[in-house]
């Protein structure tokens, strides 16, 4: 008889099944996989992102997917295999400050912005903060410190007039980390994305959802911040903000259109520039928006763009327009490239001797009309500011207090914890009336309260 010996054919398969076996375990030391090992997935510039094989979420334009991936904006691991390797050290908001240097302003990417908004006034609330330690008495005078929010978070310096702004102002600045506040508050700041995210399309699957990038700040973000210091981002949309208990004004009963903080609004005739569909960026440039660079102290010293910058009339655009037609050609300075004296950065469009303001979220064509001479430039109205005869109405605050309780307790939003005091603003009744007038220097402007 044979010796009782497995069949040829069995040995071979069983050496095979060891052989496949042995070569899917990992060396020593190194850990197993936890699903299978993904496809190698790489960005349009050839960059490996392991990310890509799960992830299709896609914020689009120059951001999208598969041009940068998401570990260069997300950090984390791209080149892990596994999931929790991969996620280590990934941040959610890429756009928030405290990240700034390793994601939005790393090398490449940019650098320049991210200065000058670190040192913009959005940023650092430096005016804020000046004015009021000037009107509470407790500085020198306008200019005379240099407190910014990041250094009263870091400090945790406080003084009356620090402690209110600590409580009412401090939830609106970039530093602010998105999310680290309650309620309505948790969708400010955020660092570059309080200004340059987007919802995404409304159709969009959900496995792809992510907010979209966009140069063009749209109005919704710029009214989350922008909506009580003369209600600019309220008056612009033709809303006026009314008492707290509901607004009288609809068919003889309360009105109902309510802020999301609660405020209720009321419906008046909008900003001739809303009407016609312009944004807060058609307007105010990069320079004023982003800052560049300098650590100025008030708006005024930020601003590059006034009413008669575009309304200047005939030739006086010429320069604005050629400007524009280089950069659109990218003769021009990239937008990274900030030049000082350079014309401000409006997309002014020339057609023979007409020049129009192109909207930057529609390009849409807006035509640049030239005052009237005669009411505009007479003796008897050449000192009035354009706002004193264009502006149809204007909010007025009567009566306004602000009582502090040293009883009570407060969210500080700087510091984003409870501290001893609680401020109250109160005021007797609010109106719209025709703009009240007053002098700044030698021009006559609308007077607004604060």
């Amino acid at each position: 008889m044979p010796p009782n010996r497995p069949p040829a054919l069995l040995c071979l398969a069983l050496m095979l099944a060891w052989l496949s076996t042995a070569a899917a375990a990992p060396p020593a030391g190194v850990p197993a996989l936890d699903h299978p090992p993904p496809t190698v997935t790489r960005t349009t510039a050839g960059q490996v992102d392991l990310c890509l094989g799960c992830h299709r979420q896609d914020p689009g334009g120059a951001h999208a997917r598969d041009v940068l991936g998401c570990a260069a904006c997300h950090l984390g691991d791209p080149l892990a295999g596994d999931k929790t390797r991969a996620h280590r050290g990934m941040v959610k908001n890429p756009g928030e400050l405290r990240l700034g240097p390793r994601t939005c302003g790393q090398a490449g990417c940019h650098p320049n912005q991210l200065r000058w908004v670190e040192n913009s006034l959005m940023a650092t609330n430096r005016g804020i903060i000046d004015a009021l330690r000037t009107y509470w008495g407790e500085s020198a005078g306008p200019g005379a410190e240099d407190l910014t929010v990041h250094g009263l978070a870091r400090s945790g310096l406080t003084s009356p007039a620090l402690d209110y702004f600590r409580k009412l102002c401090g939830s609106c600045h970039l530093w602010m980390e998105k999310g680290s506040l309650p309620d309505f508050l948790a969708a400010k700041g955020g660092g570059c994305t309080a200004c340059h995210q987007e919802k995404p399309e409304p159709d969009t699957p959900r496995e792809r959802a992510h907010t979209r990038i966009t140069r063009d700040a749209p109005l919704e973000n710029c009214v989350r911040c922008h909506n009580r210091s003369g209600r600019i981002g309220l008056s612009y949309q033709g809303l006026m903000e009314s008492e707290g208990y509901g607004t009288p004004y609809e068919a003889g009963d309360l009105g109902t259109h309510q802020l999301e903080d609660g405020r209720y609004v009321r419906s008046m005739p909008d900003d001739v520039h809303h009407r016609k569909g312009l944004a807060c960026v058609d307007c105010h440039t990069q320079r004023e928006t982003m800052g560049d660079g300098t650590r100025h102290v008030h708006f005024e010293e930020q601003l590059e763009v006034r009413c008669v910058t575009c309304h200047a009339g005939g030739e006086a655009l010429r320069p604005l327009a050629e400007a524009y037609a280089l950069r659109k050609r990218g003769l021009g300075p990239p937008s990274g490239v900030q030049v000082k004296r350079a014309p401000p950065r409006l997309d002014v469009v020339a057609k023979g001797t007409a020049f129009f303001l192109e909207g930057r979220r529609d390009r849409k064509l807006h035509p640049l009309d030239p005052p009237d001479p005669a009411a505009c430039r007479g003796p008897l109205h050449r000192r009035l500011s354009c706002q004193a005869c264009h502006s149809t109405w204007v909010p007025q605050c009567y009566g306004c207090h602000v009582r502090a309780d040293r009883s009570q307790a407060m969210l500080d939003k700087v510091a984003a914890r409870e501290t001893p005091g609680r401020w109250s603003e109160f005021r007797s009744f609010m109106r719209h009336e025709s703009p009240p007038l007053g002098r700044k220097g030698d021009e006559v402007v609308i007077l607004v309260p604060g």
